[in-house]
């Protein structure tokens, strides 16, 4: 989650949770038994950025977003560039095996769209089906359910905690060196924490790529032991395929992960009631793809008066073309924050008086340039306490294109996960492909102490 100039959290990630999937969705209705998500019924649809209005999603179908995908706005590279076409190297298996994807695994819809950068930020609008599939949100924030889920079951988390290292330890199981992950000025030395088993479902692959490759380091000094031919071909074999899965897994890391920023501020009471939408999808813009209204959604601050602060919380995510050009120039820096957080809020301060004078709310008078930009002093919606929060590994524009969500290597008690495993287009969202990737880890790690007692 972020701030928003000291206020209450807002969600700098995942922005909704939409479960389609039989399993997950089971998962998602305990869990709003439980209280920790809820519905977020909305007024949600496509925001047009120039004049163009807001066209409610039960008006757009899936018709009007036929005309959105990767032909017209390309796939999104790491370093901002655009192409028409994907690529897709695959790797994995039980046993560390690799297999070439099909290719073009630019993807990871349903319909061949990338999550980003395609006019429909993670098929928002295209896959709205509030009857059949709920859209849901955590409460105070979506950063808060992976906690609260872990707190239900009793499970002990090592918070605010960076994993620098992971290598195997004799006679199974992982040893873990982590040091704190916010505190910039902390110069405490790492620690060393040992667990029987590992599961990897980071964003960024490159922490299991230099675990896989630790463990095959670990094959090629068992060939200097004096074994048979036999054993040393066998582990010759291993070692080759561990070195193909690290090296595909930094390719990811590499060349397959999208950046964005998530923006947040507050506008006037007054004028936020009347935007005439909580959350759209905005194919149009070159800086933002999605906005949220944060008090629309079940749990948080609501509407308490014409004079309160609160309620007019704005989110926007930006596209990944623009975060990266940020980051590009001035890397992963204050800089590159206060620069997408400065574009940002005019671009969602000119999309905003923009839908309420296109809804016939706002007003513009003679002297208002419908395509002026909004840093300049002609729109009367300027936003405060403003902020911008860079996420540098996203989205994910390619995957290992394997036909399973989740990688075992069941001999070292690991298992790695993430929305880059699986072949781009068996899930609708990023969210349920990591979520499910989840879900099987959790099983395999489970097997792998069914019959041992543990």
């Amino acid at each position: 989650s972020a701030t928003a100039g000291g206020c209450s959290s807002v969600d700098a990630g995942a922005q909704f949770f939409r479960a389609s999937d039989p399993r997950l969705a089971t998962v998602f209705g305990m869990l709003e038994r439980a209280g920790m998500v809820a519905e977020w019924k909305g007024r949600f649809g496509l925001l047009g950025s120039r004049g163009g209005g807001f066209l409610p999603s039960s008006v757009v179908g899936n018709a009007g977003l036929r005309g959105m995908g990767r032909d017209k706005r390309g796939v999104v590279g790491p370093d901002g560039s655009v192409s028409t076409h994907g690529g897709g190297s695959g790797s994995g298996g039980d046993s560390g095996s690799s297999n070439a994807a099909d290719g073009g695994n630019g993807s990871p819809d349903n319909n061949g769209r990338s999550p980003t950068d395609a006019g429909d930020f993670c098929g928002f609008v295209e896959n709205h089906r509030p009857d059949a599939v709920p859209t849901y949100v955590a409460s105070p924030s979506n950063t808060d359910l992976c906690p609260n889920i872990c707190a239900q079951a009793g499970i002990d988390v090592l918070s605010d905690t960076r994993v620098i290292k992971a290598e195997t330890v004799a006679g199974g199981g992982w040893k873990l060196q982590v040091e704190s992950g916010d505190d910039e000025t902390d110069t405490s030395p790492a620690t060393e924490e040992i667990f029987d088993a590992l599961i990897l479902t980071t964003h960024d692959p490159s922490l299991a790529a230099s675990t896989v490759r630790s463990i095959a380091d670990g094959e090629a000094a068992a060939l200097s032991t004096g074994r048979s031919a036999e054993a040393d071909a066998a582990a010759g074999t291993i070692q080759d395929r561990l070195n193909h899965l690290a090296n595909d897994l930094q390719s990811l890391r590499d060349t397959g992960r999208l950046p964005l920023f998530t923006w947040s501020g507050r506008f006037d009471s007054t004028f936020s009631q009347s935007v005439p939408f909580d959350a759209a999808s905005v194919p149009g813009s070159h800086y933002v793809q999605f906005l949220a209204r944060e008090s629309s959604k079940p749990g948080r601050l609501q509407d308490t008066g014409r004079d309160s602060k609160e309620d007019a919380i704005w989110t926007a995510v930006s596209t990944s073309a623009f975060a990266a050009d940020v980051l590009n120039r001035l890397g992963s820096t204050r800089e590159a924050s206060e620069e997408a957080s400065e574009i940002m809020s005019d671009e969602v301060s000119n999309l905003l008086f923009t839908a309420t004078a296109a809804d016939g709310i706002g007003s513009r008078s003679d002297s208002v340039d419908a395509t002026a930009g909004a840093g300049s002093d002609v729109l009367p919606c300027r936003p405060r306490d403003t902020s911008a929060v860079r996420w540098a590994s996203a989205m994910t524009s390619k995957t290992l294109g394997l036909k399973e969500d989740s990688i075992a290597l069941a001999p070292w008690r690991m298992v790695i996960g993430g929305d880059f495993i699986r072949e781009g287009a068996a899930h609708e969202t990023p969210f349920e492909a990591a979520a499910l990737s989840g879900l099987e880890a959790g099983e395999r790690v489970a097997s792998f102490f069914a019959n041992t007692g543990e």
